[in-house]
């Protein structure tokens, strides 16, 4: 067992690394073939992409991940009831993009040229819905080989897409840039879903059912007591982050900071700064993939000491893993910043938002244990308090500290989840007998 966890722990740490490092790639050849105003868009869209794919998504995907875990859920069902509600959401969620594009550009985003980007997401919705689905049933198995390989293949895709793309319509004005930007994230989805379906150990048969079957094999309370709680915690930060850029262009214009110069920091803050600080955080997703069933097992079989010390464990081990990067971007910030994207604003924020960004690491083996504990309610409820004390700080914050109030939120978000976590770990896992 000790031997299959530390093997699963080499496959996806080291093909996560190597995945994150092409995303990384990515991202720096966006900022070099992309000028200043086209990252500046391309980051003041994506608060909304991710605003979609959660409501989309509707958390179905997880839900996929907890259940095929799980030794008592049959994955036919399983997979039958997480297909049907994630179609039905991803169609509605397609048609509001439709519909509501130019309001949200124009009205929300106050930037126009956001229309041809948005329009561009509509794709992306149900590849990323499907793509989730199968990705955590393949990880739900255990086969975390074929999954390393489809989200490479995903990666390199969505390069060699935008590179070629941005190459090719390089005069073209920057909305269209920026639009082919987001389309590649369609191509590399589907890449990934094509390796993972000729990669399935059974073949797939395509044949006709009636609505009774599909009835009979429709678990819709188990996938929505691990859903809805989870969407309604991701749509709130989801939501918070669609506003924050929105509530800061509002405040600050009050004050006679021009708009440019605000989506200009921003794009600082939120796309240079805050990205770096959160691209080594993928070991983090790979604790929490590997952490996760084991949480589950130690609670069917009710093995109390076996949950406290995996648990203890996970935290150690995101403790160790945020050191070095925390060191790297305190004395070598400007350096780290440099190589990404090509300059060094930026730089003191960094350096003084690494060393509280630690308790981003930390809450991870927490939030996967009350995930195992089935207290999606308590985590979405943390999450709701969460979200609102931003929203509160950040409208106090704003006036005095500017674009800089987005760091000084979020730090102050991150601390409330992480005490408010450990009291709820603490109380369920070590307190009770």
């Amino acid at each position: 067992m000790k031997r299959k966890l530390i093997n699963s722990f080499i496959i996806l740490s080291g093909s996560t690394m190597i995945t994150k490092i092409f995303s990384v790639l990515n991202r720096m050849l966006l900022s070099r073939m992309l000028n200043e105003n086209g990252m500046a868009l391309y980051i003041l869209v994506i608060p909304t992409l991710s605003l979609c794919i959660t409501l989309a998504q509707f958390s179905i995907p997880s839900a996929v991940f907890r259940l095929i875990s799980h030794p008592r859920y049959n994955n036919k069902k399983v997979i039958i009831s997480a297909v049907l509600i994630c179609f039905t959401s991803c169609i509605i969620i397609m048609l509001g993009i439709l519909c509501f594009s130019p309001i949200i550009a124009h009205n929300f985003l106050k930037q126009d040229q956001a229309y041809y980007p948005l329009l561009c997401m509509i794709p992306f919705i149900p590849l990323v819905g499907i793509s989730g689905i199968i990705k955590n049933y393949y990880l739900g198995k255990e086969d975390v080989w074929n999954l390393s390989i489809a989200t490479l293949l995903e990666e390199i895709s969505r390069i060699i897409f935008t590179y070629i793309m941005i190459r090719l319509f390089q005069n073209q004005d920057i909305t269209y840039l920026v639009s082919i930007a987001i389309l590649a994230m369609s191509v590399g989805e589907f890449i990934s879903i094509i390796f993972l379906y000729y990669k399935s150990t059974r073949k797939v048969s395509i044949t006709t059912h009636s609505l009774t079957y599909f009835q009979e094999n429709f678990i819709l309370k188990d996938m929505m007591n691990i859903a809805l709680p989870l969407t309604g915690s991701r749509i709130l930060h989801s939501c918070y982050n669609f506003i924050e850029p929105i509530v800061l262009v509002y405040i600050l214009s009050k004050i006679s900071i021009p708009e440019s110069q605000i989506h200009m920091q921003y794009a600082i803050i939120n796309g240079y700064v805050i990205s770096l600080l959160v691209t080594p955080t993928f070991f983090n997703n790979v604790v929490l993939k590997l952490l996760l069933p084991l949480l589950n097992k130690d609670i069917a079989y009710h093995q109390k000491k076996s949950l406290q010390k995996h648990v203890l464990y996970g935290i150690i081990v995101c403790f160790f893993i945020s050191l070095p990067f925390t060191l790297l971007f305190y004395f070598y910030g400007d350096h780290c910043l440099m190589f990404m994207y090509n300059t060094k604003n930026g730089y003191e924020y960094l350096k003084y938002m690494s060393i509280p960004f630690t308790l981003f690491y930390l809450q991870t083996p927490l939030s996967a244990t009350l995930q195992a504990l089935n207290k999606n309610k308590e985590m979405f409820w943390l999450s709701t308090l969460e979200c609102l004390i931003e929203f509160i700080f950040l409208i106090i914050l704003t006036p005095y500290f500017h674009v800089l109030s987005v760091a000084i939120v979020m730090l102050i978000g991150l601390l409330t989840t992480l005490v408010l976590s450990s009291y709820h770990v603490y109380k369920y896992v070590y307190k009770e007998k």
